[in-house]
């Protein structure tokens, strides 16, 4: 396997993972305390997986410098989530 071809199947994972996600807050509705988290976590992870697409592409994950920023904007997004989930918790 490819290293591009693990960078779609990865993106993959995090499009399923979105759409879990997104899923669990549409069912829930806007009344569960956590449906903010799961729609910025969803969106987070749709993000994260067009990066992979985009890395698959130019075959690095710092290249070009601003995939390696949106990437850290994504994982620093998803860690204001989980903090905000244990909070919440």
């Amino acid at each position: 396997m490819s290293i591009s071809e693990f960078n779609y199947i990865e993106s993959a994972l995090w499009f399923l993972i979105a759409l879990g996600l997104f899923a669990n807050a549409i069912i829930k509705g806007p009344s569960n305390v956590y449906y903010k988290v799961s729609l910025c976590a969803s969106i987070t992870f749709i993000a994260f997986g067009v990066s992979d697409i985009i890395e698959a592409s130019t075959g690095a994950w710092w290249r070009p410098l601003s995939l390696l920023f949106f990437k850290a904007a994504c994982v620093l997004t998803l860690l204001g989530c989980f903090i905000k989930y244990r909070k919440i918790k």
